[in-house]
């Protein structure tokens, strides 16, 4: 599962991050293309994949100031409603993976301090363990080789179009899109199967119940991980 806009509602922070650094620039980006261009995806891609007036630029600079901004804004993150019991609630009985684009020192402040589950989650996945970020693959990859995780028979939960497009080529077929971020169309046009307000949200137990039967009519006998 993804984290920011996923588990916690931090988007408000990374989109300010992202607005000081367009302003910097004097530049200006729509809300429809910072969703399409920017948002879910690792600042050092779209700094060096983007093109724009930063095109060339040192990115490990620009990088390092947003995470600055972002981690003096931690204290406004709020929790997604359901986030943490899912996360319990999973964790009885199935393997749980973080894939997310935010550094290292961000993902484990937010899961130790905002969440309090760092010990629930088998594998984390942050932007400086991949090359290439969302919507690539390969953060996703690497979080179902690390579980020993077929991807078609992982259930992942993601908010942005990016992380979906990026679970859509790793091979998952049963994705949940969280609507805090985007809205139920693009995240369905993206690859969705489902989507959700929330994570307390009942279609949930539906969808979960729709996925346990399909295991059982396989016969299948491994234990189902989650992405």
């Amino acid at each position: 599962m993804d984290l920011d806009g996923t588990l916690v509602l931090s988007e408000d922070v990374h989109r300010r991050a992202w607005q000081a650094f367009f302003d910097s620039w004097g530049v200006e980006v729509t809300d429809a293309d910072y969703e399409q261009r920017y948002m879910g995806r690792r600042p050092s891609d779209v700094i060096t994949g983007v093109p724009g007036p930063w095109t060339g630029t040192d990115a490990a600079a620009a990088l390092a100031t947003m995470t600055a901004f972002i981690l003096e804004h931690a204290d406004s993150v709020k929790v997604v409603p359901g986030a943490i019991a899912l996360i319990q609630q999973l964790r009885t009985k199935y393997s749980l993976s973080v894939v997310t684009s935010a550094g290292a020192q961000w993902a484990q402040h937010l899961l130790e301090n905002v969440l309090g589950v760092r010990d629930l989650v088998d594998v984390v996945v942050t932007s400086e363990e991949i090359t290439c970020g969302k919507p690539s693959p390969e953060g996703y990859l690497r979080a179902c080789v690390a579980m020993r995780a077929r991807p078609e028979e992982c259930l992942a939960f993601e908010d942005s179009p990016s992380g979906i497009r990026a679970l859509v080529a790793a091979g998952v077929r049963n994705i949940v899109g969280v609507t805090t971020s985007a809205t139920a169309a693009d995240l369905t046009r993206a690859g969705a199967r489902w989507t959700v307000p929330d994570l307390t949200h009942r279609r949930l137990l539906d969808i979960r119940r729709s996925i346990s039967a399909r295991t059982a009519a396989r016969g299948s006998n491994d234990k189902e991980a989650r992405a």
